[in-house]
């Protein structure tokens, strides 16, 4: 009886775990920016400006940041072929995106302040109205 208990106190351990690991965590690019290890392999969702181009596709603080070509205040987003297609038309605006972070994985020749892989949602933040 005090095995049965003990491998399900275990199991129940081991579900919390994977259950917390898998959390979504609402984060700023400031966050990201500025304590990138506290998300590193964690899922997040974000609002950021986004860009997609040849070899600069990233998620910037602001629009103001894409303009100077401030990198450092960017994250590199790694999107498949057919999210590529179907996200162009959100290039040029802020949206909400929802993936993985990663704090070693840095984007171009490095430059950016690390990347969200597996992306599983990304769609236009719309302005609010007055």
């Amino acid at each position: 009886m005090h095995k049965i208990l003990q491998a399900l106190a275990l199991t129940l351990v081991f579900i919390c775990t994977t259950v917390a690991s898998s959390e979504l965590h609402d984060v700023s690019m400031i966050q990201l920016i500025a304590n990138p290890q506290q998300f590193d392999g964690k899922s997040i969702r974000l609002i950021a400006y986004l860009n997609l181009e040849f070899e600069g596709n990233a998620l910037y603080l602001h629009r103001e940041d894409f303009d100077k070509a401030l990198s450092s205040n960017a994250v590199w987003i790694s999107l498949d072929d057919n999210q590529v297609r179907t996200s162009k038309k959100l290039s040029g605006g802020y949206v909400l995106v929802e993936g993985i972070f990663s704090a070693k994985e840095r984007g171009h020749f490095g430059m950016f302040s690390g990347s969200v892989q597996q992306v599983t949602r990304i769609q236009s933040w719309e302005r609010r109205r007055k």
